[in-house]
Order: C-alpha cells, then structure tokens, then sequence
C-alpha cells in the first residue's frame, strides 16, 4: 500500500497483482510524509513499525485505509489498485507459495516427519497456509481444493480489498494485470510522474496447468464476486 499525502492518492496492494512492482515504480516520486508499506527497502524495514502504530500494512485494504485517513480526506484523494483473472492469481499463489519453500527446504528431520506423518515444521515460510497447502498439494487442482489455501490472507477475493462494508466499489481506478501496460500508461498520466514499470517479485517457474472441473467450480464459488465485479469469465486463466 501507499499512501501519497503530497500528491493526493492511495494505492491499495492485492496480493499476487504486481503490486511490488507497482510500489517500487511510484516510490521515486514520493517525498516526504508520503508513506509506503512493503515493497521497498524503507517500506519492509518500518512495516511492523506501522502496523503497530497505525494499524496499516503492506495489503491492507481500501476500508482500512479509509479509516486511517477519514472519510473527507479519503474522499479528495484518488483511489487506485490492480486486480487479475481469479484463476491466474490463485496459480501465481501456488506457484510463489512452492518457490518458498524451494528457498528454505526441509531439514532430514523435517521431510522424514513430513514423509511419516504429513507434519510440516512450524517455521517460516511453512507456517504460511499456502505453503502448507502447496507441499500437501500434488498439482495445482489440489492446491484450489485443499481447505488450508482459502484460509491463507493471499487467496483471499480481491473485491474485498476494494469495497466498502456493502460490497460496493470505494476506487477511482482499478487497473488489471492482463492489461497493465495499458492501464499503467492512463494511470501515470492522472498522477503526473515518471514511473517506469518493471516486474518485480515475480512468482517465477510458472507452468500452463489448468484446474480440473472439480477445482475450477471450486474457484468459481469461492470468486463469484471477483468475476462478476471485475468482468473476468469463469473459466480457466487467460495467461500464465
């Protein structure tokens, strides 16, 4: 998230939608009291500072924000953030919940009571639901369907992110990843900055799996909203 107090705006960060790319590319125009959570260098170094102090992180959402700034200054502000095709972005979690783990493998002990008792180690990453749900998980059909993935912060619907308590859209803009070249073009032009993008963070290693209709139905049901709202077809991704 930023929270740009000179220029006027806020950029609510959802998880797996170039988000880190997004903030690493506006936070060179930022200046002083302009304020950005995660993503940089300064943003993850004072990111508990600011959820303690002000109860604001790097994914907090549109209503949180709001309550934050209160509703005149949210309202004379301009609102943006990024969404992307439900099926895609639950494959990017799976994906990057698998790329932490490759990054921190299991001790001999730990993969023999993995192997033995399907018990993983209550350690960073494998505390995080997702990567508990994508070592469980022999494809990315069981990762959609494993109960431990839908209880993980990044699978979480994306209109939940940007609308207010009655599910109604709070943004000014809302890009999509499918589209960002467009749609960051339109957007740097209403900031007024220079803002090069460039993919960061990137979820790396990214197959063409398609969920099986069992799974598919399952990302459906648990996406209506995100497909409806953001005008996205219930069907497998579009990219990958």
């Amino acid at each position: 998230m930023i929270i740009s107090l000179n220029r006027r705006y806020v950029f609510v960060h959802i998880h797996k939608c170039a988000g880190t790319s997004i903030e690493i590319a506006l936070a060179k125009s930022l200046r002083h009291n302009d304020l950005v959570f995660g993503s940089t260098k300064s943003g993850e170094k004072h990111q508990d500072f600011f959820r303690r102090t002000i109860g604001l992180n790097k994914h907090s959402t549109a209503i949180e924000a709001r309550g934050f700034l209160g509703d005149e200054y949210w309202e004379r502000s301009f609102k943006f953030a990024f969404v992307r095709h439900p099926v895609d972005r639950l494959r990017s979690l799976y994906h990057y919940a698998r790329k932490l783990a490759e990054a921190a493998p299991l001790t001999e002990e730990e993969e023999q009571a993995f192997q033995l008792e399907n018990r993983l180690p209550d350690r960073a990453p494998y505390r995080y639901k997702a990567v508990r749900a994508a070592m469980k998980a022999g494809s990315f059909s069981d990762f959609a369907l494993h109960p431990l993935t839908w209880q993980d912060s990044g699978a979480q619907p994306q209109w939940e992110s940007v609308c207010d308590e009655s599910g109604q859209l709070i943004m000014d803009f809302i890009g999509k990843v499918e589209s960002i070249e467009q749609d960051w073009a339109t957007l740097v032009k209403r900031l007024e900055v220079d803002a090069p993008l460039d993919v960061k963070n990137s979820s790396g290693g990214r197959g063409h799996e398609n969920l099986n209709s069992d799974a598919l139905e399952m990302v459906v049901q648990k996406y209506e909203r995100d497909f409806e709202l953001f005008d996205y077809r219930p069907v497998n991704a579009v990219a990958a």
